[in-house]
């Protein structure tokens, strides 16, 4: 049997990585061919194993690579991959797990310290406008968690990591997702009506879903307004997950609303700090630096997982997350 040939984009894999992929496979690391020799080794390349999509696989160069049959995604997100340029027998695998537990913590960070104004707090310290409050006044803006209820929209590893540090708030859960069910006491709401429960119920929302056809701009004008006024909406999933005009414009109308994100748009064809609107002259608007998922990264989880992933194709077994593609493509 023809050994198969796993192209690897990224120069993220460990030796160890490379050396268990190496039993199997071919193992060809993208940068350190030339661009002649890139051009020989696509046709006969089997296996992809990517990061973000590499701007040198092309549409013409994937049209010439015919024995492609498994792409694995290190990333947890799959949006970046050209699914309509893609053959439609290519089994694409995306890492969800990979980055659950690090993107929970920071979903957390992010959602006590709107809940707390921590950082409007902190400001007013740095810049001598800060005054210590009296015991009557301490609970203005402030958010007590407990006994409150919080919304998670993307009941997946990210979602049920969220969920278990709820719980120890002594909070109350409801989770959004494709499939209706009863969890460990979380209640789990599927479709229009099951979005507009959730958001309605929810003191906090954390949104944790992937960015498809099916979620792309699922917060906006319109399920904005289902939500309570005072509301705190935490994002750590993707930027185009949230309509930007109508995230602005229910953050000047909604002063208590509060919103902290880890994510942000794209611009010009990657994810920017530059927004369109002025988010950050707003005292309800906290932003980190899309350091949730990176922090994964250094731990090597991510890796390991994709690696292991990309090993169970070679060996012939069902690999774990395979992405419907009808979520990305018409």
């Amino acid at each position: 049997m023809t050994r198969r040939t796993v192209l690897v984009t990224t120069d993220l894999l460990d030796k160890q990585s490379i050396k268990r992929l190496s039993r199997h496979a071919n193992v060809i690391i993208a940068t350190r061919l030339a661009e002649n020799e890139l051009q020989v080794l696509l046709p006969s390349t089997d296996c992809l194993l990517v990061f973000a999509w590499p701007a040198f696989l092309t549409e013409e160069r994937l049209a010439r690579m015919k024995r492609l049959r498994f792409i694995q995604s290190i990333l947890a997100g799959v949006n970046h991959i050209p699914f309509g340029l893609i053959d439609g027998n290519v089994i694409v695998c995306s890492n969800a797990g990979a980055y659950s537990d690090e993107v929970a913590e920071h979903a957390w960070g992010l959602l006590l310290a709107a809940a707390k104004s921590i950082v409007e707090q902190h400001l007013q310290i740095k810049e001598g406008r800060g005054v210590l409050v009296r015991h009557g006044d301490a609970a203005r803006g402030i958010t007590v968690l407990t006994g409150k209820a919080l919304g998670i929209l993307g009941y997946g590893g990210i979602g049920v990591s969220v969920a278990r540090v709820a719980r120890a708030f002594g909070m109350n859960v409801n989770a959004f997702s494709r499939k209706q069910s009863r969890s460990g006491g979380i209640r789990v709401f599927s479709g229009g009506k099951g979005l507009t429960q959730v958001l309605g119920k929810s003191d906090a929302v954390v949104l944790a879903l992937p960015l498809n056809r099916l979620t792309r701009g699922i917060i906006n004008k319109e399920t904005l307004v289902e939500m309570k006024s005072n509301a705190i909406l935490v994002n750590i999933g993707r930027g185009e997950l949230v309509e930007e005009r109508a995230l602005f414009e229910h953050l000047k109308a909604n002063p208590t609303f509060r919103f902290a994100t880890d994510v942000w748009w794209y611009r010009n064809g990657k994810e920017s700090l530059e927004t369109t609107f002025p988010f950050t002259a707003l005292p309800n608007f906290i932003g980190t630096l899309h350091v949730s998922g990176p922090s994964a990264v250094v731990g090597r989880r991510p890796v390991v997982l994709a690696v292991e992933n990309t090993l169970r194709f070679l060996r012939g077994l069902q690999p774990k997350n395979i992405v419907k593609r009808s979520d990305y493509v018409n």
